[in-house]
């Protein structure tokens, strides 16, 4: 369909209050079948998705279009750039939660198929556990058994479905920001009610930001699009260049063999990466001066050590091959 049928379709629609099964099929075509899919179909579906009547294959459809726009049709793929973490936020946020179980799967989805998103969506995925938890907002509050301030076993689910999602640090390493975040969550609401996985969420999270944060770093936007301009270049120049600048270097080499060369020397590089990956596990299992004030203020700012914060220092104590020495005094304490 062409703009003008595709928008006298969807009006049809939304004139009939309602998505039959029967339509499902035509937006598929409609929409994407160019491999291209633009800001007004978007716009379009969450339209379509705000009509209280939908079938059964409507969210999946609908996730998988808006996931496909949010993070492949802007170069380089697999990224979220700003605008686009702001466009979602403006559709799917209504007095700073998300309202409803569709969008709250495609916040989840984005974060877990991207290789990166911006911090700040990824901590207003995080904030809708903390709101859920404190007054029993957007969907995640909804219909919940247990009183406010009780941190249950959903909650700990998707805070650690966001946490390990592929956009934090390649999925292994977690930030500062959201650190805090965990403790801010384990200072504000302490009960014997908590669900017993959130302990262990908690130990294991601070201990992962303390000792693996350094140890990956996912390429930033610009990085990514840098290399893919080269590599683009280098397959766009002819074969005849490739044997003339391979001839004034005073090689006997054709350009397939220089190919192959150069596929044997990316293979080097992806190996001496892998050490160099191996290094910085070493390294980053190393608490730092300032990991280690970070943690020592953090667990000093309420002025007691509860049970969550003992079983952290028990944690670093067994796993940590070099215990900082400002923090051995805290651990023999608890």
């Amino acid at each position: 369909m062409d703009n003008a049928t595709l928008q006298r379709f969807v009006s049809d629609i939304i004139a009939r209050g309602e998505i039959l099964e029967a339509d499902i099929l035509p937006l598929r075509r409609a929409i994407g079948d160019d491999f291209n899919i633009d800001v007004h179909e978007a716009d379009l579906l969450f339209t379509l998705n705000d009509l209280p009547v939908k079938p059964e294959s409507w969210n999946a459809y609908f996730i998988q279009v808006i996931t496909t726009f949010l993070i492949h049709q802007t170069p380089p793929a697999g990224y979220v750039s700003e605008i686009n973490a702001s466009w979602l936020r403006a559709r799917i946020e209504k007095e700073g939660v998300v309202e409803t179980e569709t969008e709250l799967k495609l916040l989840m989805n984005v974060l877990k198929l991207a290789k990166n998103v911006t911090p700040e969506l990824e901590m207003f995925a995080l904030d809708q556990v903390k709101l859920a938890v404190a007054h029993g907002s957007g969907y995640l509050g909804q219909g919940r058994t247990l009183k406010p301030g009780i941190i249950g076993e959903a909650e700990v689910d998707v805070l650690r479905a966001i946490l390990y999602a592929s956009g934090g640090l390649g999925g292994i390493g977690i930030r500062t920001a959201e650190a805090a975040l965990l403790f801010d969550l384990n200072d504000r609401f302490q009960s014997e009610e908590n669900h017993t996985s959130w302990q262990k969420l908690f130990v294991r999270g601070i201990a992962n930001h303390l000792m693996m944060v350094a140890a990956y770093q996912v390429p930033s936007m610009e990085e990514t699009l840098r290399r893919e301009v080269w590599l683009e270049d280098l397959d766009s120049i002819p074969k005849a260049t490739w044997k003339g600048a391979l001839q004034n270097l005073g090689r006997n080499m054709t350009p397939g063999k220089f190919m192959e060369n150069f596929k044997l020397l990316k293979s080097t590089e992806d190996q001496t990466f892998s050490h160099m990956h191996q290094g910085n596990v070493l390294a980053a299992e190393k608490i730092t001066d300032g990991e280690a004030n970070w943690l020592i203020e953090r667990l000093n700012r309420d002025g007691k050590l509860d049970a969550n914060e003992r079983a952290l220092l028990a944690f670093l104590a067994e796993e940590c091959p070099d215990i900082h020495e400002s923090l051995k005094p805290m651990i023999k304490a608890a």
